[in-house]
């Protein structure tokens, strides 16, 4: 934001040189010579506005991806689970997934099915469906806007003390919220 108002500050210092070097007294001769460096002096400008420009979309873009990174932040990986902590109240587990991926902070592989997505491996570790094993998830997020998103019904997993019930919705349908914590173990049945 302070680049864009050095830009416009800059644009106009320029349009003024020119202004004043193409209406400056003096004989022929002597405006030719300032409109000519006031051209120079454009010129340059143009190209400094051109680099901040540059700077400022690059600065941009570092930010936003370090505003996503921040979002989502994988606080434990291990080869039989992950443990996910929610910085915002935005998306649902599966873009969490996706973030971190993007960010190379996650790996994961999956499939869409009529109930969203299947997970199939993570980090490297795939589920061996001949052992039973499947990708489970589990989470602190218990009611929200009156629906309930978990329950200790059908399993828990235990994370540096705090107990994360089964997700009864699956990553597509998880809502990220804030604090909240998001398990994806490895299990059998």
């Amino acid at each position: 934001m302070k680049i864009t108002g050095f830009v416009k500050y800059t644009a106009v210092i320029a349009s003024l040189a020119v202004m004043l070097a193409s209406c400056g007294g003096g004989d022929v001769s002597e405006n030719k010579t300032s409109s000519s460096a006031a051209t120079s002096a454009v010129t340059t400008t143009e190209a400094d506005i051109s680099s901040a420009l540059e700077a400022q979309t690059t600065t941009a873009k570092e930010e936003s991806s370090e505003a996503a990174q921040e979002d989502y932040e994988v606080v434990y990986s291990g080869d039989d689970a992950v443990v996910i902590k929610s910085n915002v109240t935005s998306g649902s587990l599966e873009d969490a997934l996706n973030a971190l991926k993007d960010s190379g902070k996650l790996d994961y592989t999956g499939s869409q099915s009529d109930y969203g997505l299947y997970i199939e491996a993570v980090n490297g570790v795939t589920a061996d469906a001949s052992a039973n094993e499947f990708w489970a998830v589990y989470t602190t997020l218990g009611e929200l806007d009156g629906v309930s998103y978990s329950s200790e019904e059908y399993g828990t997993y235990e994370y540096e003390g705090t107990l994360c019930a089964s997700a009864s919705f699956g990553a597509s349908g998880l809502p990220m919220v804030s604090g909240e914590i998001y398990v994806i173990a490895l299990e059998s049945y």
